[in-house]
């Protein structure tokens, strides 16, 4: 994990459920008592060698960072082209 978000996050907890296309993070930032969990919707698009992947919708347990997610998310699309060096790894715990 990158040491910048080392220094602010406690604990990282993340899963995946490639059936059903969706990822399940919760955090502890520092300073926090309890933690913060967040739920996402991916959909994972192939074009020739290509490969990407749209978070489609973001849900937390926090009602202000659920109004923060849906402004960001509304002026822009959260897609990441995946490189080609790591996306067969990447679509075996994705797909």
């Amino acid at each position: 994990m990158d040491e910048q978000l080392q220094k602010i996050l406690n604990n990282v907890n993340f899963s995946v459920n490639a059936n059903k296309q969706t990822m399940d993070l919760t955090v502890l930032p520092h300073g926090e008592s309890s933690p913060i969990s967040f739920h996402m919707n991916y959909k994972l698009v192939e074009k020739g060698d290509e490969t990407e992947i749209f978070i489609q919708n973001v849900a937390s347990d926090r009602l202000w960072i659920d109004e923060l997610i849906k402004m960001w998310l509304e002026r822009r699309n959260f897609q990441y082209k995946i490189p080609p060096n790591i996306a067969g790894f990447v679509k075996m715990f994705l797909k």
